[in-house]
């Protein structure tokens, strides 16, 4: 894990921007400093109503986090909305985890938890209704079914009910909406649609659903609290009912995370772990009834509208500068070519996150070439490289420094201080490029701008990604296109794409240059005797030969049939002589080797020049091969053969 002195607890929560969430982020910080712990929060994005493929993705999170290197682990297994998330998270830390393990806002038969004790926490506000009130005719808008939270607080007004002797029409009396604002409308006709049946409140298993349905009744004419009763729980801020605020319950997050905290730290240091006991430990938080206007007890003056408008208009304005900077950085960032291009990007945008101290930003890696670059993956590796790095705002370059992925940061991220670091993956369709670890001033935390801002990151590398790919099939069918297929050597194209685009420059300079053209002899007679496969053996033997002696800034090309090319730019005539040397011996080496029934020989002839700007490639192809033909001439004059021309 964080190289260091302390040990690190991992956390796992889905989403950035619920109360819960919000809750639970600024006392985890408060903690690791009481506590004197790291802290890593695998942080994703997905709610109930979404089922994206973005969010599908977000499920690698519990592959890809080092579960087995963590000293403990908080998670809520319930922010994670999305069908088969929460049972996942639960099997990976089931069979992954060895250390201790609590589990927040979540009963559980098999884990340590601290939870809100939902029975006891809506109670009072039930007894509210039924005993300050008196009302008789209450129901009860319940989340989807199988939600944890809701189930419970469904219980205790049914408990509730049945304790008052007041009888609970199963049908009639509960609905189950979604936990969000848009069940309003359902949630309206299921309890009011017959004028002749309407309640005397509604107890919603939160507040988001509530504020749905006050919505609805102010649509349909319906006063609140003067016709109906709407109670939430939750009591979430400045949710916008315009002049009425919600009866609800509040949750304890804060004192929830600082029991599990507490919980962790003493398994720890003792080494005590559920695996080690016959029954988990349950620790039940209670929560606090908020009485207000939605049932008539509690009333707002104007010195509450008159902060809340300052506080809003504030917020408004942060969204907007936060929405023209998320648009410029989608721009930019849409525009980078690669990695450095990305970097300059958001170190010029720095000051758009003003809440933001430090980033690193970490890609899979498969191993290094051979110039030491490292080589980016689209899968989840063992390899990392650190390829982003801000610090205390602070540009800290392109690091490119690699480790193992169950490091999650090098040591260069270690502080002094306790950190809390975010740590979201980055992804886009089925790939998987990495991941990019947030660290925030004190008292900041994340919000939905970030996860848009991750988003934005993860579109960027996937261009880059593209690109690279473009480039590589580019530069594949390019080479292609400049290479004879059969001696893997330049063709003629390929010797004027490397020749010609500074041939210019060359004769202005008046550089040295030896050509060599190269010919095989008794190419024919093989072919006749021993067939064309081996009169292609001989020609890719004689390639090979010329491409060995060939020095690296030489450059090899098959003119055609069996007629070979070497360019020597900066040559003068003995080092010309000396390629030829090298490549007899080599092509006696060949032949030797082989011991075939045929040698492999060939003519060549040499031409060197100091260019000057009357010369052109073609006349020095030319003279270099009228130097071959001579040569040709002669050693078949010599034997007393006819010359192959």
């Amino acid at each position: 894990m964080l190289s260091g002195r302390r040990k690190t607890i991992g956390a796992f929560l889905c989403k950035a921007y619920s109360l819960f969430d919000s809750a639970v982020y600024h006392a985890l910080e408060k903690e690791a400093k009481r506590l004197d712990y790291n802290i890593i929060i695998f942080t994703t994005v997905g709610y109930f109503a979404s089922q994206n493929y973005y969010d599908v993705q977000e499920k690698r999170m519990f592959s890809f986090a080092p579960i087995e290197e963590l000293d403990g682990i908080i998670f809520a297994p319930d922010t994670y909305e999305i069908d088969g998330f929460k049972d996942e998270l639960l099997d990976t830390v089931r069979e992954r985890a060895h250390c201790p393990v609590v589990a927040l806002r979540h009963v559980s038969q098999e884990f340590d938890c601290v939870h809100t004790d939902e029975k006891e926490a809506i109670a009072p506000l039930l007894r509210h209704l039924l005993d300050c009130h008196g009302l008789k005719k209450i129901r009860f808008l319940a989340g989807y079914e199988g939600h944890a939270d809701s189930d419970s607080r469904l219980d205790a007004y049914r408990k509730a009910m049945a304790e008052h002797g007041l009888a609970v029409d199963e049908k009639k009396d509960i609905h189950h909406g979604n936990m969000w604002y848009t069940c309003g409308p359902e949630a309206y006709e299921a309890f009011f649609s017959d004028p002749d049946d309407r309640p005397e409140a509604v107890v919603c298993a939160n507040d988001y659903m509530a504020a749905g349905l006050v919505r609805q009744l102010m649509n349909h004419g319906l006063r609140v609290p003067e016709d109906v009763i709407i109670t939430g729980f939750d009591n979430v801020p400045n949710l916008n009912l315009e002049e009425l605020k919600l009866t609800s319950v509040e949750q304890d997050f804060a004192g929830m995370v600082a029991a599990a905290m507490e919980e962790l730290d003493r398994q720890i240091r003792s080494g005590d772990t559920r695996k080690q006991r016959e029954h988990n430990i349950r620790i039940g938080v209670p929560g606090r009834l908020v009485l207000s206007e939605s049932c008539g007890c509690g009333r707002r003056d104007s010195t509450y509208f008159a902060i809340s408008n300052r506080e809003n208009a504030h917020t408004i304005e942060q969204l907007n500068n936060r929405e023209v900077g998320m648009t410029y950085l989608t721009i930019e960032m849409g525009g980078c070519d690669d990695l450095k291009q990305m970097h300059r990007v958001l170190i010029s945008k720095k000051d758009d996150t003003p809440q933001l101290q430090d980033l690193y930003i970490c890609l899979f890696e498969n191993g290094r070439t051979a110039d030491g670059e490292p080589v980016f993956s689209k899968e989840i590796t063992d390899g990392v490289c650190l390829v982003h790095v801000m610090r205390d705002k602070e540009d800290c370059g392109m690091p490119m420094v690699s480790f193992q992925r169950s490091q999650l940061l090098p040591a260069l991220a270690e502080r002094e201080e306790p950190q809390v670091l975010y740590l979201m993956g980055l992804h886009q369709n089925e790939f998987a490029y990495g991941y990019a670890v947030y660290h925030y001033y004190p008292d900041c935390i994340p919000s939905a701008f970030f996860q848009h801002f991750n988003v934005v990151l993860s579109g960027a590398l996937s261009n880059i990604h593209k690109r690279n790919e473009i480039l590589t099939l580019y530069e594949e069918r390019r080479l292609s296109s400049i290479t004879d297929v059969m001696t893997r050597v330049l063709n003629r194209r390929g010797l004027e794409e490397r020749l010609l685009q500074e041939w210019t420059s060359l004769c202005a300079r008046r550089e040295s240059m030896a050509f060599i053209t190269f010919d095989m002899d008794h190419l024919k007679d093989i072919n006749d005797t021993y067939g064309h496969q081996a009169g292609d053996y001989a020609i890719r033997s004689l390639a090979k030969a010329i491409r060995t002696a060939t020095p690296k800034d030489g450059i090899t090309v098959r003119m055609g049939g069996d007629e070979f090319l070497t360019v020597l730019p900066g040559a003068e005539k003995h080092a010309a002589q000396e390629f030829v040397r090298r490549f007899r011996k080599e092509l006696e080496a060949t032949n030797k080797r082989e011991n075939r029934s045929f040698p492999v020989e060939a003519s060549c002839g040499v031409y060197v020049t100091r260019l000057d700007e009357t010369i052109t490639l073609d006349q020095c192809m030319r003279m270099s091969d009228e130097a071959m033909y001579k040569v040709k001439e002669e050693r078949h004059a010599a034997r007393g053969e006819n010359a192959e021309i």
